[in-house]
């Protein structure tokens, strides 16, 4: 029985190895064919964090300009956090109005509420906004440029180091597509930020400078959710974008274009493949196929078990009908069992692909039978 048992074990570690084998590689490559200068490039699905199409997604990459994307991430925190407010009066600093590049002009002791900032960061690119921030929230540029590179960790984006809050040429800051598609990712659960996101033309100081959002896709993607397009003279052009259609949303990065108007395109194609080829859903299986597993010498002879985990899966459209569910489970397992325990797995497959694998695992505790509690068992029977 034991031999048994063991060759239960290697079959479920060998199914846990497998599936992240297998789920890694499962891709889809009916999509829009995409012909393009850019670097890198990379679709996700948002929920998931799926790679559902990509060309060079883990290649380290100049950012330029793209860095303020977490500039506007860590704002975005401290007004969810109540650490700053829209209405709130931010002096823009001698370092601020010395900044370089895109700005909206802040002088030196010039006082602006932070909504305006934000407006500016968004939409204006403004690396004298991105400044401000920088030393509002970390005291100064150094510091802030610290925290930035603490929530690229906390983030998961290991391959990512920012040395500026602002758009700066520097070979030294770099990231991947992959890595800003997750940065993206967190930067559109702020709703507040999605009107501005997603404006065109705006203004600031009582209407006196213009802002004009380079992100074109604003302007006519279905769904679109901003969030940023840059360009530097030395690394080109570069898209994030985020889009959202009855509840699904996918994030497309495009990094280091030689045109500016083929990152629009390529960002639009990659979306369009979100949306037209593919569907999310939560998997799911009858009680029928989760019979009780027996269980030996225990205090009761079998126990119930569920899922551990049933997370959303990105699947191609037109798929459902094929998905299969396989369940692992042993014979009999022999007692104690603790609660939350895993005896088994579940995998969940579409014609032969495996999509996930997730253990099953005990809903109840189940002791180990002793002579005494078997004795006291059938005194209790005897005098019912």
């Amino acid at each position: 029985m034991k031999k048994n048992y063991g060759r239960f074990i290697a079959l479920f570690l060998y199914m846990c190895i497998l599936s992240v084998i297998i789920y890694n590689s499962y891709d889809v490559t009916y999509a829009e064919d995409i012909q393009t200068t850019a670097q890198s490039y990379v679709l996700i699905e948002s929920e998931t964090c799926r790679i559902l199409k990509d060309h060079n997604s883990s290649q380290e990459l100049p950012m330029g300009t793209m860095n303020k994307l977490m500039t506007i991430l860590l704002a975005a925190e401290a007004i969810n956090e109540g650490k700053l407010s829209f209405d709130q009066e931010l002096t823009a600093s001698a370092t601020a109005n010395s900044s370089k590049g895109a700005t909206i002009w802040l002088m030196t002791g010039e006082k602006m509420n932070v909504r305006d900032l934000i407006k500016g960061l968004i939409i204006g690119n403004a690396n004298d906004a991105a400044v401000v921030f920088a030393e509002a929230l970390g005291g100064d540029t150094v510091s802030f440029v610290e925290d930035m590179n603490r929530r690229a960790d906390e983030l998961g984006m290991k391959n990512t180091i920012f040395t500026a809050p602002g758009g700066v040429d520097d070979e030294n800051q770099h990231t991947t597509s992959y890595d800003m598609a997750l940065l993206t990712r967190e930067v559109v659960k702020y709703d507040f930020l999605k009107e501005i996101m997603t404006t065109w033309l705006d203004y600031v100081r009582d209407g006196k400078t213009e802002l004009v959002n380079e992100n074109n896709l604003v302007r006519s993607y279905n769904g679109i959710l901003g969030v940023k397009a840059c360009h530097s003279e030395k690394f080109g052009y570069s898209l994030a974008a985020a889009a959202e259609r009855n509840g699904e949303t996918y994030i497309a990065v495009v990094l280091c274009c030689e045109d500016k108007d083929e990152r629009f395109s390529v960002g639009k194609k990659l979306l369009n493949t979100g949306f037209s080829v593919y569907k999310t859903i939560i998997p799911g299986f009858s009680g029928e196929h989760m019979m009780p597993l027996k269980v030996r010498h225990g205090t009761d002879s079998a126990v119930e078990t569920e899922a551990a985990y049933l997370p959303p899966l990105v699947i191609p459209k037109g798929s459902e009908g094929k998905m299969e569910t396989i369940i692992f489970l042993p014979e009999y397992i022999d007692a104690p069992l603790k609660k939350g325990q895993c005896v088994g797995t579940i995998g969940f497959y579409a014609e032969e692909t495996l999509l996930y694998e997730t253990p099953l695992v005990t809903v109840s505790s189940v002791g180990k039978n002793t002579f005494l509690k078997s004795f006291k068992k059938i005194i209790v029977k005897m005098f019912k």
